[in-house]
């Protein structure tokens, strides 16, 4: 038997939970911020699969990355806007999509993307320094092809960090 001070304690919560006044809007909100997602987020999901593989410390964790952003990219749009239209919604805007972004993560896409870029370079310049030390320390072949791996997965890394580099500039 479990004693009523039991459940009135577990029953309250530390945090004020307030419910939507209606799910159409809630719905509209996940709906845009998904939109956004799949016509910005894409970039993001396949920047950190690239950053992730050239570390070389997830290799199946950043190929799926990569396949859901490239995925997300094409099918994104398509399948929200099939959502939305289900449930009655309206159509997805892209400027109510740009909102919903700005409101979910407080700062532009731009913005994030020059954060995981500098990050990115961060990780490409360290890769590429410890694989030149691992691959030019005489002792074994595996500290060899360890470094080997690591200067090719940086160097894989860096065109597409200088795309980024270059893309404000010619634009």
């Amino acid at each position: 038997m479990v004693s009523p001070t039991l459940v009135l304690t577990l029953a309250q919560s530390p945090f004020d939970v307030v419910l939507p006044e209606s799910w159409s809007v809630t719905m509209g909100q996940i709906l845009n911020v998904l939109f956004a997602l799949a016509i910005r987020g894409y970039l993001l999901l396949i920047l950190v699969g690239l950053m992730l593989y050239a570390t070389g410390l997830s290799d199946g964790l950043s190929k799926v990355l990569v396949a859901f952003g490239i995925g997300l990219y094409f099918g994104g749009p398509l399948i929200v806007n099939i959502i939305a239209s289900f449930s009655s919604v309206g159509l997805v805007t892209m400027e109510s999509a740009t909102l919903a972004w700005l409101q979910f993560f407080g700062m532009s896409d731009a913005e994030i993307v020059y954060i995981l870029v500098w990050i990115g370079d961060a990780i490409a310049g360290i890769c590429c320094l410890a694989g030149a030390v691992l691959y030019f320390t005489p002792s074994t072949n595996e500290l060899k092809s360890r470094g080997h791996s690591l200067i090719v997965r940086s160097l894989m890394l860096a065109p597409v960090l200088v795309f980024f580099h270059l893309t404000p500039l010619l634009l």
